[in-house]
């Protein structure tokens, strides 16, 4: 017998019998039998059990709803394996990060590829000195050229590791996520990439705010989840997968990792986030470079919506509840009115799903609702900071509701993550974050002359599965 180590998704949670959880990306119920739910609990205290093939497709359905996820142990044994790291005049970063790839793998595959640097010499000096095979290309081609010359080099190797020259690598990351490639099912994976620590009021800023940076919580990752991409600064992928979808897409300068990602998961491969193999992004110098950072960000929106209809909404919600919100912000006391009798409602039909399922179901449906309404909230807040700016900003209600959003959100998030930075600085940050990055959604829509990276995407409510 095998330990099978799991840990429930950090939204998901128990009835009080065990035998129902309500949670996973997107929201859904799933019912356990009183032996199902025996098994789950020690899956979830590590024990180790003979699984039937029943249960073998219970945990598999319980991880592909992104209920559960894998607690694994760093891998020993390394598989064929071979890291590819782009670089683009950047020598000190380059040099510091294969000293920390060579000892954490010592005879490992190395592959640099220089995208045009000016200083070529010093890259291949860098790259003999660490026994890396150096790729060359003449001109800059791009992030997404650069990583496609290093994996059909690479093609005979099982897995391909991508990390980018700026990315720092501490010790036991890589091989802890490596090991989610023991799972046949796993077709890529990506590590937790925080900001590099720093002292300056922008590295404080960064180390809660990095775009990079997706979080504590381990998912599958899925358009329209709560993990719905992953960045290639760092990027662990089955060259099969790299195969099958032909790798990146060398049109795009910006949003090429996002696209390649939704490529596999749009062809039913598996993506995992493992944010305990954490690795660290070198942070922007300046103010200005974090800005032009997020502008560039934005302008990828666009083309990302055209060729992924639907994932880049900046809303994702049921109809319901963006109608009752709407309802509140926008139709005056008679809205309000309309609002509550709408969330009256939605709890009703709740109620009515949940009644013969769970033990205790009222309270289980005021702590959904209200869940429910809070999610909705800090999607629409965002929505309005980053996507809707200027539609808001052409009344005098909508500049109040953004104005809202913006001091709302800075708000909670040093609240909650306590950033050094004193609150109206980290403020001021955080809007011209916002307001560049929608800036730049704006750039691209004008320049694709399309709205799709603007409009919610809007569907009817499913609460149970």
């Amino acid at each position: 017998m095998q330990p099978v180590q799991l840990e429930l998704d950090s939204n998901v949670r128990r009835s009080s019998h065990n035998t129902a959880l309500f949670g996973g990306s997107p929201f859904r119920l799933i019912r356990l039998s009183p032996s199902g739910a025996a098994v789950l609990d020690a899956w979830l205290a590590g024990k180790p059990t003979n699984m039937s093939a029943a249960q073998v497709t219970l945990r598999q359905r319980l991880l592909n709803a992104g209920m559960v996820h894998p607690r694994l142990a760093p891998v020993e044994a390394l598989p064929s394996l071979a890291v590819v790291v782009p670089v683009f005049n950047d020598v000190a970063g380059l040099d510091s990060l294969l000293t920390e790839l060579r000892r954490e793998l010592a005879d490992v595959r190395l592959v640099v590829v220089d995208d045009g640097s000016s200083n070529k010499h010093e890259v291949a000096d860098v790259a003999s000195l660490h026994r890396a095979e150096l790729l060359d290309h003449v001109v800059n081609r791009g992030p997404a050229a650069a990583r496609n010359t290093g994996w059909r080099h690479v093609a005979d190797a099982e897995l391909v590791v991508f990390i980018d020259a700026d990315v720092s690598c501490p010790p036991g990351s890589l091989r802890l996520l490596l090991a989610h490639f023991t799972d046949a099912e796993v077709t890529a994976a990506a590590p937790r990439v925080a900001a590099q620590p720093g002292h300056s009021a922008l590295d404080r800023f960064e180390s809660v705010r990095s775009p990079l940076d997706l979080g504590p919580h381990p998912a599958v990752v899925r358009p329209g989840s709560k993990i719905s991409y992953v960045p290639s600064a760092a990027l662990a992928v089955r060259t099969a997968g790299l195969v099958e979808t032909q790798g990146f897409d060398e049109a795009m300068r910006l949003g090429e990792d996002v696209d390649f990602i939704w490529r596999l998961i749009g062809q039913n491969h598996v993506v995992r986030y493992e944010p305990r193999a954490l690795l660290h992004h070198r942070n922007r110098s300046s103010t200005a470079a974090l800005l032009r950072q997020r502008f560039g960000y934005g302008t990828s929106a666009a083309s990302l919506a055209q060729r992924h209809p639907g994932a880049v909404a900046p809303v994702d919600l049921p109809l319901e509840i963006f109608g009752v919100w709407c309802a509140a912000l926008f139709a005056g006391p008679v809205g309000r009115l309309v609002s509550v009798v709408g969330t009256l409602n939605g709890s009703r039909r709740l109620y009515g799903l949940l009644q013969d399922k769970v033990d205790e179901p009222l309270p289980k449906v005021a702590q959904l609702t209200a869940r429910g309404h809070a999610h909705a909230a800090t999607w629409l807040a965002s929505a309005v900071r980053r996507a809707w700016a200027p539609v808001f900003m052409l009344s005098r209600r909508g500049r109040r509701i953004l104005a809202a959003a913006h001091v709302v959100a800075s708000l909670v998030d040093w609240v909650t993550k306590r950033p050094a930075v004193d609150p109206a600085s980290f403020m001021a940050l955080a809007a011209a974050d916002d307001s560049a990055y929608c800036a730049g959604v704006w750039r691209g829509v004008l320049r694709q002359r399309s709205l799709a990276a603007l409009l919610p995407n809007l569907r009817r409510e499913r609460a149970g599965d």
